[in-house]
């Protein structure tokens, strides 16, 4: 896992070269975020990406459907996180089915950008409130709502908040002190009750209930 003390080495894939040498020189001033970033030109190199943890990329700029995109840059473990141009909900919905771990739109402020970097390259998920109704599929019914007698334990209620909020089963159980298997049997027996199913169903009913952010959204 990374944090802000080891080294987190990004791809930069951008057709503007300027705007590549601008994020790669902010990651380098800020000092809580030890970077290395490079510009690979608009057309994704798979072999050029090798050494990455996190490839940031704007895919409005590419005609490569998203699903190509991780095909080529994300094998072994590494973040594809959208930086895009385009405010398409549809675009985003996209890239968020392919695999991309991030997914924000140009015009947010530096640090939104470095937290949905370190987000990413944990092993989280972050996308943007702009995004947020990339989430839901294009005619989806709501998120099911839990029935009056349902009731989740303490323990079921704080999984599934902590689940919608981004936060790793691991980093979870390092909260509570429980194994990784401890607390995927909470989510699944509070999954099971709010009839649920996947984190997308999570995040979603997490939004209708209030207990996620609406103002800036990040989910793991």
């Amino acid at each position: 896992m990374h944090s802000t003390e080891t080294q987190l080495n990004i791809a930069i894939i951008d057709a503007n070269p300027l705007l590549a040498d601008g994020i790669a020189a902010l990651l380098a001033q800020d000092m809580s975020l030890s970077a290395r970033t490079v510009f690979l030109g608009p057309t994704p190199d798979p072999a050029a990406a090798g050494d990455f943890d996190v490839i940031l990329l704007d895919p409005a700029q590419n005609e490569v459907p998203p699903a190509t995109l991780i095909r080529d840059l994300g094998p072994f473990g590494r973040s594809v996180v959208g930086y895009s141009s385009s405010d398409s909900v549809d675009l985003a919905r996209h890239c968020i089915a392919a695999g991309f771990r991030g997914i924000l739109p140009r015009t947010v402020p530096f640090d939104i950008l470095k937290i949905a970097l370190l987000t990413t390259a944990q092993g989280g998920i972050f996308i943007d409130a702009a995004f947020a109704a990339a989430i839901a599929l294009p005619g989806a019914e709501d998120p099911p709502i839990a029935s009056q007698d349902t009731r989740l334990s303490e323990r079921e209620l704080f999984v599934l908040k902590s689940v919608a909020h981004g936060k790793s089963l691991k980093e979870i159980g390092k909260e509570l002190d429980l194994s990784c298997k401890t607390i995927e049997t909470y989510k699944a027996r509070g999954s099971s009750k709010l009839n649920l199913s996947g984190r997308r169903q999570i995040v979603e009913f997490a939004i209708s209930q209030g207990w996620v952010d609406k103002t800036r959204l990040t989910v793991g």
